[in-house]
């Protein structure tokens, strides 16, 4: 009587026309924006302070992020507020930055930014950058 039951009723969804969908799994990502916020220096020396923000592009909440950049110019960062740097070994112009113990977290659509201070290259160029959820 049960199988029966069962199979009756999965008759009568099969010739509805309804499907079961699987579950949509929640994807995990992030986006970072660079943005020269001052730029200083003379012909000899050129400096900048910059922000990136990271947000959280994904479908739900990450538990840290890696921002890297990459200048062409020559750029050189000096100092970092608001964000752990990582190595990257070998790679000239290339800087990779973690998040800080307080930041990592970032709810879905939500954000955080750090600050960097940079000498060298032409002073306003903004790098390549990426971001990667942790």
């Amino acid at each position: 009587m049960i199988r029966r039951t069962i199979a009756t009723a999965a008759l009568v969804v099969a010739a509805a026309g309804i499907t079961a969908a699987p579950a949509a799994a929640d994807s995990l990502g992030c986006t970072a924006t660079y943005t020269i916020t001052t730029v200083w220096g003379g012909s000899q020396s050129h400096g900048a302070l910059a922000q990136v923000t990271v947000l959280n592009s994904g479908s739900s909440a990450i538990k840290g992020w890696r921002v890297s950049l990459r200048y062409t110019d020559g750029t050189v960062v000096t100092q970092v507020g608001g964000a752990v740097p990582l190595p990257v070994i070998g790679l000239p112009g290339f800087y990779a930055f973690g998040n800080e113990s307080y930041n990592g977290d970032i709810p879905m659509g939500g954000s955080t930014t750090f600050g960097l201070m940079t000498s060298g290259g032409g002073g306003g160029s903004a790098p390549s950058v990426t971001c990667t959820p942790a």
